[in-house]
């Protein structure tokens, strides 16, 4: 819908997932890069701000278990979306995607007088999301190996633990370079994008990003979710029930070893 802030674009739960998700990935930013560069001077500065290393690393775990929450609930949220309300996969790259990057190269380099015409989401906002998705599946995987380095090593071996202490480490040092530059860019110096903040974009911002989603709203034709059928959605609570269930048994195997562990050190 057009209002005088502009079109719709977002609703309170993307708000609110995004907010949850800025302030967990900065916080783990700020926590995460003191333990991976320790004898830099800021890094020392980072830590005694904090109180010591024990807070940062208490910060750290506490953020990373929240985003990786959130990422279960994500998959639960597209579940519902796909399953029960039919929704399209608009973040799946498809082959349009790839005209639209070739297209935009050729506009960049001055060989092709109009730049895409894309739908409700163009390839670098695809591109950030699966790195998102991959990248914060990877953080929490890597992450909980080396938070119970004791319980994984006897399955996965001694080598594991190191692998997951640098793919942590580089996928972090990754995801952040990739914010400086690809989402700075995209979102902040081709055009200031406050949708995320106020659910809102500006029409002619609109006209240039997502022209093909604007041409849909303008003549009233933007899809409607599908109805909530007893059927789809009795499939989608059991695929949720796994879902929960299986990060529910993952937890107690988790803290059921741990307790172990502390009885044995303490004894």
């Amino acid at each position: 819908m057009t209002e005088d802030r502009g079109i719709r674009r977002f609703t309170a739960r993307h708000i609110i997932n995004h907010a949850i998700m800025l302030v967990c990935f900065l916080g783990l930013v700020v926590t995460g890069m003191p333990q991976r560069y320790p004898a830099q001077t800021w890094a020392k500065a980072v830590v005694m701000l904090f109180g010591g290393v024990q807070r940062v690393r208490f910060v750290h775990h506490w953020l990373g278990t929240i985003m990786a929450f959130q990422l279960v609930w994500h998959a639960i949220e597209v579940l519902w979306l796909t399953v029960v309300r039919r929704a399209p996969l608009h973040m799946m790259p498809g082959l349009p995607d790839w005209r639209h990057f070739l297209q935009q190269v050729r506009f960049n380099f001055g060989l092709d007088s109009t730049p895409p015409r894309m739908a409700r989401y163009g390839f670098p906002e695809k591109i950030e999301y699966l790195a998102l998705i991959w990248g914060t599946a990877l953080m929490v995987a890597t992450g909980l190996v080396l938070l119970y380095p004791v319980r994984f090593s006897p399955m996965v071996g001694g080598e594991a633990i190191l692998a997951a202490k640098a793919a942590h480490g580089g996928e972090a040092l990754l995801a952040f370079l990739a914010i400086l530059t690809w989402h700075a860019y995209f979102v902040h110096v081709r055009h200031w994008n406050k949708s995320m903040f106020t659910g809102y974009l500006e029409e002619e911002a609109y006209a240039e990003e997502h022209a093909l989603e604007l041409q849909q709203i303008r003549r009233g034709e933007a899809p409607e979710p599908a109805p909530a059928r007893i059927l789809r959605v009795m499939v989608f609570a059991v695929m949720a029930l796994i879902i929960v269930a299986g990060t529910g048994l993952l937890l107690y195997w988790l803290g059921a070893m741990a307790t172990a562990i502390t009885t044995v050190s303490g004894g």
